[in-house]
C-alpha cells in the first residue's frame, strides 16, 4: 500500500493565509521547505481522503493524476476538507482521456448537501452522471474500489457527523484520524469486532506541543501518545506499525526541523507535504 501526504496543515495553512506571527514569517523565508497546505492523503493513486481547495495545486506539484481517483472519502464538510465546486470540471470539455470515468464520493449527509449546493449552478449532466454520492454514517462498513472501509465517528463538531476512516486492502491496513479529539471506546470495539489491525496510523496533531488552551476537537502530542497506548492495549495496531502526525496549526510552530525533532522524541514521524510511505 502506497501512501502520500499531499497536504499537512490545518484550516489556515502554514504559513497561515492572513498571519504575520513569528512562525509564519519564518516559514515564508524558506517557503519551498516549510509550506504546508490543507490536509489531504492519497492511497495507491486511486483512493483520496478529503478534497481541500489546494487539490489542483497538489496534482500539479506532485504529479498526481486526479482523474485516476475512483474513491473519495470525505471526513466532513468544512471547506479545508471538501471544496466541492471543483467537481464541475470533472468531464465534458473540461477533462478528456480520464483514467477513471466514474468517481464515488463517500461522506455524511452534510457533505452531500454541500456537494449539491456547490455544483448546482454549473454542473453539467454529462459530468454529474459519472459522479456517484454515497451517504455513510459511523460504524458503517463499505467496499469501494477494492478497499474495505470502516467508518468511525470523529469527535469534532456538533453540527454534523464528522468521520474517521479505517481502511484495509489485502493484508495491509491504515487508520486515518484527522480532525478529532479522543476516539471512542465504541470505535475500539467496532474495529476489534472486524479484526482490524493497522500497519499505519495517521493522527491529528493540530496543537503539537503547544501548552496553551486546547479544545477537545483536535489533538496534540500528548493526546497522540494516549491514543496510541489505547490502540496498542486493544491490539488494534501491529507491533511494527508506523505512526505519523499531521494537520498542524500555525499556532504550534510546525517548522520542519523543530516539529520533526519533537515528533521523533515521542516515537512519531511528522508528516510533510509530498511525503511518500509504503507499507
Amino acid at each position: 500500500m502506497k501512501i502520500r501526504y499531499l497536504g499537512t496543515a490545518a484550516a489556515e495553512g502554514f504559513p497561515a493565509v492572513f498571519c504575520n506571527c513569528a512562525a509564519c514569517k519564518a516559514a515564508r523565508k524558506d517557503i519551498g521547505r516549510e509550506l504546508r497546505t490543507r490536509s489531504q492523503m492519497l492511497v495507491n493513486e486511486d483512493l483520496l481522503i478529503d478534497f481541500p481547495p489546494e487539490s489542483y495545486y497538489h496534482a500539479m506539484r506532485f504529479g498526481v493524476d486526479l482523474s485516476a481517483v475512483r474513491t473519495l472519502l470525505v471526513t466532513h464538510s468544512h471547506t479545508d476538507h471538501f471544496y466541492a465546486q471543483e467537481f464541475v470540471n470533472r468531464g465534458y470539455k473540461f477533462a478528456e482521456g480520464m483514467a477513471s470515468e466514474s468517481l464515488d464520493i463517500y461522506g455524511n449527509s452534510e457533505v452531500l448537501s454541500v456537494y449539491e449546493e456547490s455544483t448546482r449552478r454549473e454542473m453539467r449532466d454529462a459530468v454529474r452522471e459519472h459522479i456517484h454520492l454515497h451517504c455513510i454514517r459511523p460504524f458503517d462498513s463499505v467496499w469501494a474500489g477494492g478497499y474495505e472501509i470502516f467508518v468511525l465517528p470523529a469527535h469534532h463538531t456538533p453540527k454534523e457527523e464528522a468521520l474517521l476512516y479505517a481502511i484495509r486492502k489485502g493484508k495491509k491496513a491504515l487508520l486515518y484520524l484527522n480532525d478529532t479529539g479522543a476516539v471512542s471506546d465504541e470505535s475500539m470495539r467496532f474495529l476489534e469486532k472486524n479484526n482490524f489491525c493497522a500497519d499505519f496510523v495517521s493522527m491529528d496533531c493540530t496543537f503539537a506541543d503547544d501548552i496553551g488552551p486546547h479544545s477537545d476537537r483536535h489533538m496534540g502530542f500528548a493526546e497522540n501518545e494516549k491514543l496510541r497506548d489505547r490502540f496498542l492495549e486493544n491490539r488494534l495496531i501491529s507491533p511494527n506499525a508506523k505512526y505519523y502526525v499531521t494537520h498542524f496549526s500555525h499556532n504550534s510552530t510546525p517548522l520542519r526541523e523543530r516539529i520533526d525533532a519533537e515528533a521523533s522524541r515521542r516515537g512519531f514521524t511528522a508528516a510533510y507535504d509530498g511525503l511518500e510511505i509504503e507499507i
